[in-house]
C-alpha cells in the first residue's frame, strides 16, 4: 500500500503548505519522516504571549525547551514576543534571568528573519546590555517591529536588517528625531514609524536612507497640504510601496486640488489620481502599492500598467496594525523582504 512517506521531500512539503496548522500538527504525529517535513511550517511562526499582569512566564525553561530541539530552533523565522504586559511590575525581582534568556533566546536562533518585540520601555537598555556583554548580533534578522523608539537602538546588533517598523506614537524623548533613527537604519530598504509627513522629515530620510523600497509615514500631515508633499518623494528612485495616514485624515488637505463635496471613497480615488500625476507621471518612482491606514480602516491600491490605481481589498481591522508580513488577511508592507 502506498502512504505519504514514499514521497519526495519537495512534495511533501508543497502539499502540507495548503493545509492549516492544526492539520499540520495531526500529521507531524503520523510518522517521524512527516514530523520532518511538517516541523519546518509549524515553528515557522510562533508567538510567545502572557497577557496577564504579573504573571511571568519561565523564560529560562522556554528558551532551554525551545533551544534544546535544533530542528524546532533551525525552523522559527518569524517570533513575535508579547510580554509587554506580563513584565510591567516595575518591581520586577528576577528581571536580569529574564533578560539573559530572551537575549540567549534571539541571539541563537540560526533562521530568524523577523522579530516583533512589545515588552516593557524599561527593558530596553538592559537588554542592550546583554547584547553587548555577549557581543552578540542577530545576524540573521532582515525585519524588526518595535513598540516604541526606545527600542530603535536594537538595530545596531542587526547588521544585515532590512525592514525597520516603529508602532508606537508616543513623542520622541530629549536627543531623539527622525535623522538620530534614520542614522541607526542605514541599510533599511522598508521603514515604517509615525512621524507626521512634512519637508524636514522627507529631506532627512531621501539624505540618509535614499534607497528607500517601501515607505510608511502614518503620522498627521504638517505644514502644508498632503499633495504639495508628493513631488518630495521623487527623490526616492527605488520606491514602490507608500504607506500613508487614512484618508479621513488627508479629507481636507485635497479641496484645493480637487473642489466640490468629498466623500470618503472619492477622497481615496482623488488622492490615488494626484500619485500618478504629481510623482509618477512626472519622472518619479515607479510606486505601484498605495495603503491608506493603520486601524479601523485600511484600504490597499495596487497601480494598473494604463488603468491607473485600482481598488484592491478594502478592510475593517481592529487593534494595532502588525504588518502585512505575518497576517495574510492584512495589507503589504515589507514583502520586499520575504520573510515568510
Amino acid at each position: 500500500m502506498t502512504t505519504l512517506d514514499v514521497l519526495p521531500y519537495d512534495i511533501l512539503y508543497d502539499v502540507l503548505c495548503w493545509l492549516d496548522q492544526e492539520s499540520r500538527k495531526e500529521v507531524s504525529r503520523v510518522s517521524k519522516s512527516l514530523r520532518l517535513v511538517a516541523t519546518p511550517l509549524i515553528f515557522r511562526n510562533i508567538r510567545i504571549e502572557k497577557w496577564y499582569y504579573g504573571v511571568v512566564p519561565n523564560t529560562r525553561e522556554m528558551a532551554e525547551v525551545i533551544l534544546s530541539n535544533e530542528a524546532i530552533a533551525g525552523s522559527i523565522r518569524v517570533l513575535n514576543m508579547g510580554l509587554r504586559r506580563a513584565l510591567s511590575d516595575p518591581f520586577q525581582k528576577n528581571q536580569h534571568t529574564i533578560l539573559a534568556s530572551i537575549a540567549r533566546l534571539l541571539t541563537s536562533l540560526p533562521s530568524l528573519t523577523c522579530l516583533i518585540l512589545d515588552l516593557p520601555a524599561q527593558y530596553a537598555e538592559p537588554l542592550f546590555a546583554e547584547f553587548k556583554a555577549d557581543a552578540k548580533n542577530l545576524v540573521s534578522l532582515r525585519s524588526l517591529v518595535t513598540p516604541s523608539w526606545v527600542w530603535a537602538p536594537l538595530a545596531q546588533f542587526c547588521p544585515h536588517l532590512r525592514g525597520f517598523q516603529v508602532e508606537s506614537q508616543a513623542p520622541w524623548t530629549p536627543g531623539e528625531n527622525i535623522t538620530w533613527l534614520a542614522q541607526l537604519c542605514l541599510n533599511v530598504t522598508v521603514f515604517v514609524c509615525f512621524e507626521g509627513i512634512s519637508t524636514a522629515t522627507i529631506k532627512t530620510l531621501t539624505e540618509y536612507l535614499p534607497h528607500l523600497e517601501e515607505l510608511g509615514l502614518l503620522g498627521a500631515v504638517e505644514e502644508k497640504e498632503v499633495v504639495d508633499y508628493l513631488e518630495d518623494f521623487r527623490a526616492f528612485r527605488k520606491l514602490h510601496t507608500l504607506w500613508l495616514p487614512p484618508a479621513r485624515q488627508l479629507k481636507m488637505n485635497l479641496k484645493s486640488l480637487f473642489p466640490g463635496p468629498i466623500r470618503l471613497a472619492s477622497t481615496e480615488k482623488r488622492l490615488m489620481s494626484a500619485i500618478e500625476s504629481l510623482l509618477i507621471s512626472k519622472g518619479g518612482p515607479n510606486v505601484n502599492l498605495v495603503i491608506l491606514g493603520w486601524s479601523c480602516r485600511v484600504a490597499t491600491y495596487r497601480r494598473i500598467p494604463g488603468d491607473g490605481f485600482q481598488l484592491e481589498s478594502a478592510q475593517d481591522i481592529h487593534g494595532r496594525y502588525r504588518g502585512g508580513m505575518l497576517d495574510p488577511r492584512q495589507p503589504t508592507i515589507g514583502t520586499s523582504l520575504n520573510v515568510i
